[in-house]
């Protein structure tokens, strides 16, 4: 009868030892797993901003034109073409930002590809007159990276920032 009584305090014990020890590491292990998730959605909204202003500014140094106006200068085509690679994150008009330059350090052709189409459609387009090479479509793109719970622990989101620039093809034929 001794024994018996013996057996089932032990086994108590033992699982009030193993609910503590549960207890102690569930939430390191959630806060593990948390941290992993939150890293792989920054590396994803990071990848998705680096690709988009990639593609935006591949867009914009294509030789040709839609309709008379020239690729670089189709600013709804260019910023389709971010959006079309991030389609999963959000990407305002405003965090989408469109310069013209010709070349590092060297002067600034056009701030914004709103200013470029105003020359264009006057008919002083800086790119397709004089040199014609070396200028560059510099497109970036920013997006907020927010964690999930971050209020909850005292973290605060960031913008990811991504700039990608390409050297503008213009009156390159191309063979099909």
């Amino acid at each position: 009868m001794i024994k018996t009584t013996k057996k089932l305090t032990k086994i108590n014990k033992e699982k009030a030892q193993t609910l503590v020890e549960f207890a102690i590491v569930f939430p390191i292990v959630l806060l593990i797993t948390y941290g992993l998730i939150e890293f792989g959605r920054m590396m994803f909204i990071y990848s998705a901003v680096t690709g988009a202003a990639r593609e935006g500014a591949r867009y914009g140094a294509a030789a040709g034109g839609i309709g008379g106006t020239p690729q670089y200068a189709d600013c709804a085509g260019i910023r389709k073409a971010v959006r079309s690679v991030a389609f999963l994150i959000n990407i305002p008009n405003s965090n989408i930002f469109i310069s013209y330059d010709k070349g590092p350090g060297l002067a600034t052709v056009a701030s914004s590809c709103e200013n470029l189409v105003t020359m264009v459609s006057n008919h002083a387009d800086p790119i397709d007159v004089g040199e014609r090479i070396g200028y560059r479509i510099i497109v970036q793109v920013t997006a907020q990276y927010e964690p999930m719970i971050g209020g909850f622990l005292g973290v605060s989101g960031f913008p990811i920032i991504s700039k990608n620039s390409r050297t503008i093809l213009v009156n390159i034929p191309i063979e099909p």
